[in-house]
């Protein structure tokens, strides 16, 4: 069973009245599934915050309502205030324990580049991945070890290269890349600029008339 849990109470309050349960500290959420009604509830905003920053924006979350019942859930969808950001109403969506899911899970990078990548730069061209897997078993993060990645004879990480994790099938373009390592731009520029310095110089060709103002 999941470890994230959090606690909720029935809302009868619906429509622009809401904005009194925000001005008490309580977030509007929905609990919807396949096989079930719409349930309409309320969590308190401190306890969502934690929840979103302790790996519940992709993990299985336990919802317990007050007087009884459990959710098993994804969240959905986070709907924030333009301005300040936090959260102002939530989906959670019901799921089957026994059923996968198709979710996107953040890629980290773990470990430190070799010395030979020193002076190149780490570029990072997904920031999460497609993944299949049960509801217990979705993580909230994959790691990955960048310190692989030498700038010589690898420069890339692909999602094919992505750490095998059991239950988990990864959905992204095999050959997509995930990260890489490209030379910095002032080592790019001046490269450049030495090759251009070179085409630019031409021999100096000494042509029949030289040879006879020499000789004059």
């Amino acid at each position: 069973m999941s470890e994230l849990k959090i606690d909720a109470q029935l809302r009868d309050i619906t429509g622009h009245k809401v904005k009194e349960l925000r001005r008490q500290g309580l977030v509007p959420v929905v609990i919807y599934g396949q096989n079930s009604q719409p349930v309409n509830a309320q969590v308190d905003s401190m306890s969502l915050d934690r929840l979103l920053h302790t790996g519940g924006a992709t993990q299985l979350v336990e919802v317990s309502m007050a007087g009884g019942g459990l959710h098993n859930v994804l969240i959905r969808e986070v709907q924030r205030h333009p301005v300040r950001r936090n959260p102002i109403h939530v989906d959670f969506y019901s799921v089957n324990m026994l059923v996968k899911q198709q979710v996107r899970v953040p890629v980290v990078a773990v470990g430190r580049l070799p010395g030979s990548a020193v002076g190149m730069v780490l570029i990072q061209a997904l920031s999460d991945v497609e993944i299949e897997a049960l509801p217990s078993e979705i993580p909230a993060h994959i790691e990955v070890d960048i310190s692989v990645l030498d700038g010589e004879d690898a420069d890339r990480i692909t999602v094919a290269n992505l750490p095998a994790l059991a239950g988990i099938t990864y959905l992204d373009d095999a050959e997509e890349s995930v990260f890489s390592l490209i030379a910095s731009r002032t080592e790019t520029e001046a490269e450049e600029e030495e090759v251009e310095g070179v085409e630019e110089m031409e021999p100096e060709v000494i042509g029949r008339d030289d040879e006879d103002e020499e000789d004059d």
